[in-house]
């Protein structure tokens, strides 16, 4: 199967970041990001957590992380449990050898989308440490609902401006 290829939304300006899409039927569906300088920010919204085995959700972290996930907002269904995950990743099994550095985190389980969209487009700002050249990427990752894909389409190209299609 072809990996899933976020969508240009547009540029936020306040925050200079590109912002993309994608959107997935199930967590371990493949997907590619295209060349990223350093970090990048991460908005999950996640409409099937509940169901989700702990393994499967540390694996789909830890690929963000490889990826160069530098904040990760987490929203949904059970999304405190998924930002619990997430920092069990950034700590490893034997800390502090195996300590990633600071990743940011936060879980956002009595917000509206409208909300949190907010919050990650204007407050998602990484430990200066863990990625000294900030993030030029938002990445918004939706999984499971058609009706949260289209929500947030709308709200993020309202509050950015639009830009040519990063190229592979």
């Amino acid at each position: 199967m072809a990996p899933v290829v976020p969508r240009l939304l547009g540029y936020h300006s306040p925050s200079r970041r590109k912002l993309l899409l994608v959107t997935l039927d199930e967590l371990g569906t493949p997907f590619a990001l295209p060349a990223i300088e350093g970090h990048f920010t991460c908005l999950l919204a996640l409409d099937i957590a509940v169901p989700l085995d702990a393994n499967e959700l540390g694996r789909f972290c830890s690929r963000l992380l490889q990826l160069g996930c530098a904040y990760l907002c987490t929203w949904g269904s059970d999304c405190e449990r998924v930002h619990d995950i997430m920092d069990e990743q950034v700590i490893g099994s034997d800390p502090p050898r195996t300590y990633l550095g600071c990743v940011m985190t936060t879980w956002h389980t009595n917000d509206t989308l409208k909300d949190v969209l907010r919050y990650f487009l204007d407050c998602t700002q990484p430990d200066e440490e863990y990625a000294p050249h900030g993030c030029k990427v938002g990445l918004i990752v939706s999984l499971g609902s058609s009706k949260w894909n289209r929500a947030i389409e709308q709200y993020v190209r309202r509050r950015s401006k639009r830009q040519l299609p990063i190229r592979n």
